[in-house]
């Protein structure tokens, strides 16, 4: 009887340590992109209209600031949108909107969204902005992991 009561526990440690494990790499399931918005306007200053920032964006200018001709939100560097990783099949995404500092015109607001999906590479970050012109985002991007962090993608505001 006492062999088979240490035979049960030890089977019980084992798979609380699998569980925890799974837990933990559950918990882990994050993505990360390392994004900054640049001024390509020629003569006018931008601001981020978006205040407060969404939550997982981190890095931008607190408050926001006028940000002149050339450029960038933030001045160096690279801000950062995290998150969990979405599921099969389902999307994340989120939206800064940046304007004339002036006056709050000239508007854009770009979008990114992280899609997961069966390709081999399953985790698809796209870029949108709207109105489509003159400002600009880059291509679409894929990852096995989630994270978005071998460059600094650029979004491009402009008047």
């Amino acid at each position: 009887m006492n062999r088979i009561t240490k035979t049960l526990a030890l089977a019980a440690v084992v798979l609380a340590g699998a569980f925890g494990a799974t837990a933990a790499q559950a918990s882990a399931a994050d993505f990360q992109v390392n994004f900054k918005v640049q001024n390509n306007d020629a003569s006018v200053s931008m601001i981020r209209i978006t205040d407060p920032l969404p939550t997982g964006v981190n890095g931008l200018i607190k408050p926001p600031s006028a940000i002149a001709a050339g450029g960038a939100d933030p001045a160096t560097g690279n801000a950062t949108w995290t998150g969990q990783l979405p599921g099969l099949n389902t999307s994340v995404s989120v939206s800064l909107t940046y304007g004339r500092a002036s006056d709050n015109g000239a508007q854009c607001t770009f979008t990114m969204k992280i899609t997961h999906d069966t390709n081999s590479n399953p985790y698809l970050l796209e870029f949108s902005v709207s109105p489509s012109s003159p400002c600009a985002v880059p291509g679409p991007v894929r990852t096995s992991n989630g994270q978005f962090t071998a460059q600094t993608y650029a979004l491009g505001w402009s008047t």
